[in-house]
């Protein structure tokens, strides 16, 4: 039980330290992609990616949000070039 107990703690403490960047995350993604779904989809997939990377969670503030900007850009750009693989000259 008290294994149970530690690990929900430990959950909502990386859900709540997320959650501080999910609307700068947004931003970040709509000014690349300039669409609504695929910056929800962006940034849920950036998210995801931090969420299991144990390093981030014991950063302070400040690069915990340098690095949701990296892996948010990546996901958006990832997102775009998927959505417009035309535009890059594959067919």
């Amino acid at each position: 039980m008290n294994r149970a107990l530690t690990r929900q703690k430990e959950l909502q403490h990386k859900a709540a330290v997320l959650k501080q960047f999910e609307v700068y995350g947004y931003q970040v993604a709509y000014y690349v992609l300039e669409n609504e779904a695929q910056a929800a989809q962006a940034v849920m997939q950036a998210l995801k990616q931090l969420f299991q990377d144990e390093q981030f969670f014991k950063q302070p503030q400040p690069e915990q949000k340098q690095q949701t900007k990296r892996a948010v850009m990546k996901h958006s750009l990832l997102s775009k070039f998927a959505a417009q693989p035309s535009s890059l000259g594959i067919i």
